[in-house]
């Protein structure tokens, strides 16, 4: 039973429909919330992933940083900040994009570069 509300409190959570607030002049603020089980180990996790974006020039850019909420009494909540740059490439479906994360220290991490397709 107690499986039971779990699973339904985590379904209604990941499947309200969400949005970032346009907070004008291209900037917009929002959040991701990520409820998830793995089995094998057994645990169950809740995640919260605060966003601020920029988009211009067709250019969209983000800042953001994901904290696990089932641990937010312990000492290690803040894990870094992720920066992430997407631009669309003709209307084909191709962006290209680049990615850098910081560690808690803000030390940056590997800058990963590439492009995706999307059809």
């Amino acid at each position: 039973m107690k499986l039971a509300v779990l699973a339904t409190a985590a379904t209604l959570l990941v499947a309200t429909q969400a949005s970032a607030f346009d907070l004008g002049n291209g900037l917009s603020a929002g959040a991701e919330v990520d409820m998830n089980y793995t089995t094998g180990v057994e645990t169950w996790a809740l995640e919260a992933t605060p966003e601020v974006g920029l988009s211009m020039m067709g250019a969209d850019l983000t800042v953001g940083s994901t904290f696990d909420l089932m641990k937010l009494n312990e000492n290690d909540v803040f894990k870094g900040v992720d920066f992430e740059a997407s631009y669309p490439i003709g209307m084909t479906g191709l962006t290209a994009y680049g990615e850098v994360s910081t560690d808690s220290d803000f030390e940056f991490g590997d800058v990963k570069i590439g492009a995706s397709f999307k059809f």
